[in-house]
């Protein structure tokens, strides 16, 4: 590093790329996370004390308050620059994270909502199939799935409970082997007889594969109110994560967190039931089912 003093009596650093290089191989060789961060802070005090030199011999005369005040403030970054570091380190060597930390320090001043998690209504891991009232075919358990072969449908007993206008229905680990697909009833009623209510259906049947919403009306199927066709999607042999937000007369649906369909009707406001169907010579199974209070997604 080489200083000198400039006609103008300013202090300059002559080889500031010298700095900059050693902070890139900082980051392109060392190997401990920990150790690379306090080099990187290393660097950035050597930077930090060629501003204060050069602010200092600006700043001498006229404005020794400004200078004075620039020196504090980097002083002050420094300083949280490292607590920071120290605090972070800590916490990961006794197993805590930031946002635990944050949470609870966030509450101790108040702020009772800062950290809530996600309510859920109602949820099955999938254990059996005591959860569910079956109005026909047949539904298996086994290691941790629902299955059903061929045309079959069930409701969520849980799903009562839940509020009958707005949540989010995450279905994880949907695997489709073989058939035309199957369907989610959402906002329903009268779910082991004649039911009411909306579907959205995983169709690789339809229109050369689409996902769809339908209407269901004493215990009739009407013809889609919203599609996306989706031709070069494969439906069959893959697990996917399907989330369905209700909210008002909008319902998105996602897969593997991407949203795929924006379908509207006003016909149901309210409606609790929520259930699964397949039909024809559909096999699939679910890994597991939520009901969670609307989803930050749907909620925007």
């Amino acid at each position: 590093m080489v200083w000198q003093k400039t006609s103008t009596n300013k202090l300059l650093y002559t080889d500031f790329n010298e700095l900059h290089e050693k902070a890139l191989n900082i980051e392109r060789f060392s190997s401990s996370r920990i150790l690379r961060e306090i080099r990187v802070i290393r660097v950035q005090i050597i930077y930090a004390l060629w501003v204060q030199k050069t602010v200092k011999a600006e700043k001498r005369s006229d404005s020794m308050k400004k200078t004075n005040l620039g020196q504090g403030l980097v002083e002050y970054v420094l300083i949280l620059a490292l607590v920071s570091l120290g605090v972070a380190t800590t916490l990961e060597l006794t197993g805590y994270s930031v946002r635990d930390t944050y949470c609870a320090a966030a509450e101790g001043l108040g702020a009772n909502n800062a950290c809530e998690e996600t309510r859920t209504y109602c949820e099955d891991d999938f254990s059996s199939t005591d959860g569910w009232d079956s109005q026909y075919g047949k539904w298996n358990s086994s290691d941790n799935q629902i299955c059903a072969s061929h045309g079959a449908k069930a409701y969520a007993t849980c799903s009562d409970t839940i509020p009958s206008s707005d949540y989010t229905i995450n279905l994880d680990g949907a695997q489709l082997d073989r058939g035309n697909g199957y369907g989610i009833f959402f906002r329903g009623s009268e779910m082991d007889g004649k039911t009411n209510g909306y579907i959205v259906q995983y169709d690789p049947g339809w229109g050369g594969g689409a996902i769809i919403m339908r209407k269901w009306v004493n215990g009739r199927e009407l013809p889609p109110f919203a599609v996306q066709r989706m031709p070069n999607f494969d439906f069959h042999g893959e697990p996917h994560d399907i989330q369905l937000d209700v909210q008002g007369d909008t319902f998105t649906v996602s897969i593997d967190g991407a949203e795929v369909l924006v379908g509207q009707d006003d016909t149901y406001s309210e409606g609790t039931g929520v259930g699964l169907r397949s039909w024809d010579s559909s096999e699939v199974c679910f890994d597991g089912m939520s009901i969670t209070e609307l989803s930050d997604s749907g909620a925007e």
